[in-house]
């Protein structure tokens, strides 16, 4: 088997199933169709406490939640369904508007939008399943090529390890490289009209910032009983804010 065939059978090994049914969210979507949107959002969150890794009532909830004007929930809400489905051109699109509306944008602007596509094509959990399958792969496909040393098959097989080892170190590389992206170690500000941030984690502590509803901010540090130390890579600037006003992805 060709290395490229081996590559396609372990994505569509490493692709989430639908675990979920999508009849499950027609009553609540029939809701949101006739402007019932709070009705329609408390399904949605039902769904998600029973299925967290459904991409589409993360989605549909922050649809709801946006049509009520909570960009920050609705942000994360987005931002959530598109860490477990990536490929949704619905979710791409609507995580992108809403960012638009805090200044924010999914693609940055100095980034092609096909390579940012590319570098978000696998959800982490995708990347991780297939990293595995690879190295099981590149474990017995080496012991195949051991035990059958000199043979047309032993060799074959030790082709087909040295493969799943390439694909195995691109994956971990890959998985590497996502650490940097904005999701990463990542919280929503869900507070309505934003965040202070202060200069240290309590109120004796000095406010020099602020962080607006629906940013996107990196956690440095969660220790604190009451806040997160969290910091806005694009301004440069760090401080702390209180962990009832910010949601973790």
């Amino acid at each position: 088997m060709t290395a490229m065939k081996w590559l396609l059978l372990l994505l569509l090994a490493a692709a989430p199933a639908a675990a979920y049914d999508r009849s499950e969210l027609a009553e609540f979507n029939d809701l949101y169709k006739t402007g019932r949107y709070e009705e329609a959002l408390e399904g949605y969150k039902n769904v998600i406490a029973q299925e967290p890794a459904n991409p589409w009532a993360h989605y549909n909830a922050g649809n709801a939640l946006f049509r009520l004007n909570r960009q920050g929930p609705a942000v994360l809400n987005y931002s959530r369904a598109f860490l477990l489905d990536p490929r949704s051109a619905d979710i791409r699109a609507n995580l992108d508007f809403a960012l638009r509306q805090t200044g924010q944008s999914l693609v940055p602007a100095n980034v092609p939008s096909a390579l940012h596509y590319l570098y978000y094509f696998l959800s982490a959990a995708e990347i991780k399943t297939a990293a595995l399958l690879l190295f099981w792969l590149a474990c017995l496909a080496g012991a195949a090529g051991f035990l059958l040393d000199g043979s047309r098959a032993g060799l074959a097989a030790g082709r087909a390890a040295l493969t799943a080892a390439g694909l195995l170190v691109l994956s971990l590389a890959w998985l590497g490289a996502r650490q940097s992206s904005p999701f990463a170690s990542a919280a929503v500000v869900v507070k309505a009209g934003g965040t202070r941030m202060l200069s240290g984690p309590g109120e004796n502590f000095k406010t020099y910032a602020a962080a607006p509803e629906g940013r996107l901010v990196r956690i440095l540090d969660a220790a604190d009983d009451n806040y997160y130390e969290i910091g806005l890579p694009k301004e440069g600037i760090k401080g702390w804010a209180l962990k009832t006003e910010i949601e973790r992805l």
